[in-house]
């Protein structure tokens, strides 16, 4: 997740001439471009042993291997798709990881490309310093999302314009489709939050909603569409509200809506400091630690 290896809409960029007033802005590289992203010991191995997947950026754990996004990438959805142990080169490595990764591969690339919109992909392993490897001492495989007129890394000074997703949301998305793909699981929960975040929306009186996948439709547009029906407000998907550990299947997407959205079908309010189902009670704090600082409780 180095620099050197290094998500909000447009899913797909804006096309056109560049203007050359136009700027820049990746806040989240910040910390990188400062000096302040070193830490010291391998970072793979950091995170992997890490339970905080979320946080982590974690998006999938398989026995031998995991993908990972890149906290600087390169372009929205850059992930990573790493073995388990701690080894510089597919040499050395242990043939079950590089068969599980090159099994994940094309479930990685059709979640990418489903959330994203994506039409096509950059995808490489840097082995050694020499080769570019800012990571050199734990072997990681890069796939970078590529648009049609997309900005790349390569043209930035070129009048090159980037309109970013913030990373919890991007998180969100691909979560969902990867255990999609990986994990077999075809339905999400929408813990769907007041703006202040002191009321929940439930159905049936005590369940949150849910939303099924939709053969090549991403799943969190679906569960947009699902939120937008149980309210007359306009959803706005806040990050992963699901258990944090990347293996677990019971997946949630967090989402708020105007504070005068009023509840349709079977829908309704309920005050988050009344809930009883503990599970319910752990989605819905998630989801009000995603909520922006002005607004949440």
């Amino acid at each position: 997740m180095s620099g050197s290896d290094t998500g909000s809409q447009p899913a797909v960029p804006p096309h056109g001439a560049a203007d050359h007033e136009q700027r820049l802005w990746t806040p989240w590289r910040m910390r990188y471009v400062g000096g302040g992203a070193r830490e010291t010991g391998c970072i793979f191995c950091s995170r992997l042993v890490d339970e905080g997947d979320a946080a982590s950026l974690i998006l999938w754990r398989g026995a031998y291997s995991f993908i990972i996004m890149n906290l600087f990438p390169y372009n929205t959805g850059h992930v990573m798709l790493v073995p388990n142990a701690h080894v510089a080169s597919p040499e050395t490595a242990n043939p079950a990881a590089l068969v599980e990764i090159a099994t994940a591969m094309p479930g990685a690339l059709r979640a990418l490309r489903r959330a994203l919109n994506c039409d096509g992909f950059n995808v490489g392993t840097n082995v050694g310093s020499v080769a570019g490897a800012g990571v050199a001492e734990h072997l990681h495989q890069h796939v970078v999302p590529r648009w049609t007129g997309d900005a790349n890394f390569m043209p930035i000074l070129s009048s090159t314009m980037v309109l970013p997703e913030l990373i919890p949301i991007t998180y969100a998305k691909l979560r969902a489709e990867l255990d999609r793909e990986l994990g077999g699981s075809e339905r999400v929960s929408l813990v769907i939050l007041s703006p202040d975040g002191q009321r929940a929306l439930f159905v049936a009186g005590s369940q949150l909603p849910d939303a099924v996948s939709e053969s090549d439709r991403p799943l969190w547009r679906t569960a947009s569409d699902r939120a937008a029906d149980l309210t007359d407000g306009v959803p706005m998907l806040l990050g992963w509200a699901g258990p944090s550990r990347a293996s677990a299947t019971n997946g949630a997407l967090a989402f708020s809506v105007d504070a005068e959205a009023a509840p349709r079908q079977n829908a309704a309010w309920v005050p988050v400091d009344e809930l009883d189902d503990s599970n319910a009670r752990e989605a819905v704090a998630r989801a009000q630690s995603l909520l922006p600082p002005h607004s949440s409780p």
